[in-house]
């Protein structure tokens, strides 16, 4: 490489080096993510409820978590929504359980999930 290439060569690694402004590019992947995931528990026992209506309300919209079969046994959903959830509870023979203002937040890509625990308190005489 004679000195005027070398030359050459050093100025635009110095002129990329320099630049401000990096270009960088993110791949997303093709899976649905969901919003929240919940797991219900027992307080007494602290066993799984696999049973229990999950509802999620933000503004206008309202969604029930899909049940997991299985020794997962929790609630999920909504896909790829983000917002600020109220979360309640129910189940016969417990007592309801609420969490307002859970806020899922988004990148380019998808939602930031998260997952949730109630702990339910068993009605007296059930």
């Amino acid at each position: 490489m004679s000195s005027v290439s070398r030359a050459g060569a050093a100025s635009l690694l110095l002129m990329l080096g320099g630049c401000e402004t990096q270009i960088e590019q993110r791949f997303c992947t093709a899976i649905a993510v969901d919003a929240l995931t919940v797991v219900v528990k027992d307080v007494a026992t602290g066993n799984r409820i696999c049973d229990a209506t999950v509802l999620v309300r933000d503004g206008d919209f309202t969604a029930e978590l899909r049940p997991f079969a299985g020794p997962e046994c929790a609630y999920s959903g909504p896909t790829e929504r983000a917002g600020r959830y109220d979360v309640s509870v129910t189940r016969a023979g417990y007592q309801a359980a609420s969490l307002l203002g859970v806020t899922v937040t988004a990148d380019e890509c998808h939602v930031m999930p998260i997952q949730l625990g109630f702990a339910l308190d068993p009605v007296a005489g059930s």
